[in-house]
């Protein structure tokens, strides 16, 4: 059977030279959400084109509104819809309507119903079946994601495992290395030829959306608070320079003087923002603080912060509640939540000892986070637990600590 070989790409890898990796084919996030825009998504579209590689794009689906992300992701690849394959990316992290199929089928349905093109659907192996009967109902191709391990490799002519489930386009590796590129990528393997991916850019050569602008743009200033939007900034997904004020259009003064005011604002000053709620709660104000995080907490806590010994009695009395719910309480107080756990293991008795630890078997559509909050713990503590790197690829079968 005829196959290809290609990689997919995000702003993780912008500036990368497509034109110097080998590949068949290239499939380049484009949106995420309702105002998401891969800043370098343009760029790595029209170089992979322009090089002669088959091209397709992505949106990744974080649940916030099935037709508004469809038509969000639709309008910014207006100008590629029955050029290039559209994909939709369906994982549990970042995605509020995880587990919740008929909302990936509402997406799908209003890309279909605007043009008349199936989508194809990545998801990771251990949720295929609930997504594969939309995939058939739908006529949507599948891309499925599983690896064997996280050792680096390059193209594989039979990933692990092939041929266990049918698939349009198997993902098997995130520590890919290729010339041309010194960092990982995403391995993938098509299952057919040129011709049979041109069937799923465009299998009726007819669509609604065949015209506008030759690159994806913002048609709108993204969406959210100010602070959401900082959120963003920090966590790369505006990029830097240029590429962030374009991504950030009119909201690009408001977003970055705050982020101008966070680094150069005395501690005083930020503490007391902080008790008047400005940065928020949790993990949201330690992304927001960035490097000044710990110095401010420091000062927000000040000398009414009680030991870590005393919250693990009143963890016990049950005073935080459990799970991820305990978690981020701990964390919008200011505490250490890994130190008081491990303080209330101590007082319960159930330490480190061989004889204290737990285990799990993973079954078909577990995912890390519903395991962590399960057992009362994170996802992070049990990554490295398991030396688990990927914590959306885990396998139906595989068993793994959990305390």
């Amino acid at each position: 059977m005829a196959y290809m070989n290609g990689i997919d790409v995000s702003n993780w890898q912008a500036g990368i030279n497509l034109a110097a990796v080998p590949a068949d084919f290239v499939i380049c996030k484009a949106t995420q959400g309702t105002s998401y825009v891969s800043p370098d998504c343009a760029r790595q579209v029209e170089q992979a084109a322009g090089a002669g590689k088959l091209v397709g794009t992505y949106h990744y689906i974080s649940g916030s509104g099935a037709v508004a992300e469809a038509d969000f992701y639709l309008d910014n690849i207006k100008s590629w819809i029955g050029k290039y394959m559209i994909c939709l990316d369906w994982e549990s992290n970042q995605n509020s309507q995880w587990g919740n199929e008929s909302y990936l089928k509402q997406v799908a349905q209003r890309i279909i119903e605007r043009t008349g093109i199936p989508p194809v659907i990545y998801v990771q192996q251990s949720r295929l079946s609930a997504v594969k009967p939309i995939a058939e109902e739908l006529n949507c191709g599948l891309w499925v994601a599983q690896y064997a391990n996280m050792d680096q490799t390059g193209y594989q002519d039979a990933p692990w495992n092939e041929g266990a489930y049918s698939c349009a386009i198997r993902q098997y590796s995130s520590a890919g290395r290729l010339n041309g590129y010194n960092g990982n990528l995403d391995l993938n393997k098509f299952y057919g030829d040129k011709n049979a991916w041109m069937k799923y850019c465009n299998p009726d050569s007819a669509h609604e959306d065949a015209g506008g602008s030759t690159a994806p743009s913002n048609p709108t200033s993204p969406t959210g608070s100010t602070i959401d939007l900082v959120v963003g900034v920090m966590q790369g997904k505006y990029g830097n320079g240029d590429y962030r004020k374009a991504a950030l259009e009119a909201r690009y003064d408001e977003v970055q003087n705050m982020i101008n005011h966070i680094s150069t604002a005395s501690v005083s000053t930020l503490a007391s923002e902080v008790k008047a709620g400005k940065y928020g709660n949790g993990e949201t104000r330690k992304i927001v603080l960035g490097s000044r995080y710990d110095e401010v907490q420091k000062a927000v806590n000040g000398s009414s912060k009680k030991s870590v010994a005393a919250i693990a009695d009143e963890v016990i009395a049950g005073k935080w509640g459990n799970g991820s719910d305990r978690k981020n309480k701990l964390q919008a107080a200011g505490y250490d939540y890994n130190a008081v756990q491990a303080e209330v293991n101590k007082k319960l008795g159930s330490g480190s000892s061989n004889s204290a630890k737990q285990y799990y078997t993973i079954k078909s559509g577990d995912t890390l986070s519903e395991i962590a909050a399960k057992y009362g713990t994170t996802v992070s503590q049990l990554q490295s637990w398991n030396g688990i790197k990927n914590a959306n690829v885990i396998y139906a079968g595989q068993k793994i600590r959990v305390k």
